[in-house]
């Protein structure tokens, strides 16, 4: 299956409109990732939001916090353009995929991988990287199943139509991670983690994933260097 790069497939036109104001207060944050989120926040937190977009988080973030500084990290220039923009004082880089060397030796109070996971190949090295720049807590999501694990794109994909726009023939993989596999995957990652948690809930597949299931537990995971 070709077609844009997911890079590219992140700046298509509406998929940028879709984050001008998607995923921007707390209103628009998932059950399953408030859950953790709310517990972390506290005055003078240091956070790195990796597959920021827009830096929809650093909005959520200054609903509750007065005191915080926020970095985030996207594969899309355009994104990150919008986001230096809308948050002048916050810090953000454009990264190719799977490369975080930007990052150098930093740790965060908070790292937040939120809604992407399920959408690129290298879902794994990208939770192994955002552990090892996590001082305290890291919050992350999986789109997980309880049959087989499915990571191939000719069956099971994501088009990037949001909000019904364009480019439905612009794709990205749709994750299916088998529970145990996932746990599995955490505990072997987290291993030094003081505390590894999740919460999550079934709830039907997006409207823009073609896969071979109806519905999915979207789980959320923290895990804590620091209790």
């Amino acid at each position: 299956m070709s077609g844009p790069s997911n890079a590219d497939a992140w700046g298509l036109p509406g998929v940028l409109k879709y984050f001008e104001t998607e995923r921007t207060t707390t209103d628009h944050v998932y059950a399953s990732e408030w859950f953790f989120l709310k517990d972390k926040l506290r005055e003078g937190l240091s956070v790195l939001d990796i597959g920021c977009a827009q830096g929809g988080f650093a909005s959520v973030l200054s609903e509750h916090l007065s005191d915080f500084s926020y970095t985030g990290l996207d594969i899309n220039s355009d994104m990150i353009k919008s986001a230096r923009s809308k948050h002048p004082a916050a810090t953000f880089h454009v990264m190719n995929e799977g490369d975080f060397s930007v990052l150098g030796e930093q740790h965060f109070d908070l790292v937040l991988v939120l809604g992407i996971l399920h959408l690129h190949e290298s879902w794994r090295q990208t939770v192994e990287a955002a552990w090892r720049n996590t001082g305290g807590a890291l919050i992350f999501d999986l789109r997980e199943v309880s049959g087989p694990s499915i990571e191939d794109k000719e069956q099971s994909f994501f088009r990037m139509n949001f909000g019904g726009g364009d480019h439905d023939a612009a794709t990205l993989p749709y994750n299916l991670i088998n529970s145990a596999e996932a746990l599995e995957t955490v505990e072997r990652i987290g291993e030094e983690a003081e505390k590894i948690k999740h919460y999550g809930y079934i709830h039907g597949v997006s409207g823009s994933a073609q896969c071979p299931v109806d519905s999915v537990l979207f789980n959320t995971w923290c895990l804590e260097r620091t209790c």
